[in-house]
């Protein structure tokens, strides 16, 4: 069995170097991140699937609907909102969050 302290000690040796793990670098888009540029090119096109949405903007969740229609307000950088005209089909703005 286990002594207690040679225990605790290799739950806080595990807990230290968790915290010494190296994250993106600042300013480095992460994987998944919606990229702001490519979204806002999307305005005047013609709707797009989901699957098109994310290839060509990087993003991991799609929200579509309609100018108007309530959303929530969280920013998510994963995430494309697209507003798309119901009577044209065009897609009148696309933002991250």
């Amino acid at each position: 069995m286990i002594d207690l302290r040679v225990a605790a000690g290799i739950a806080t040796t595990i807990i230290i170097l968790a915290g010494c793990q190296k994250g993106p670098a600042a300013g480095q888009p992460t994987s998944g991140t919606c990229n702001r540029t490519a979204a806002e090119s999307l305005a005047g096109k013609d709707r797009l699937a989901d699957d098109e949405v994310k290839r060509l903007t990087g993003a991991t969740i799609v929200r579509q609907h309609k100018p108007g229609d309530p959303a929530t307000m969280d920013f998510r950088q994963e995430r494309v909102t697209v507003e798309t005209d119901p009577v044209t089909g065009k897609i009148v703005r696309a933002f991250c969050g």
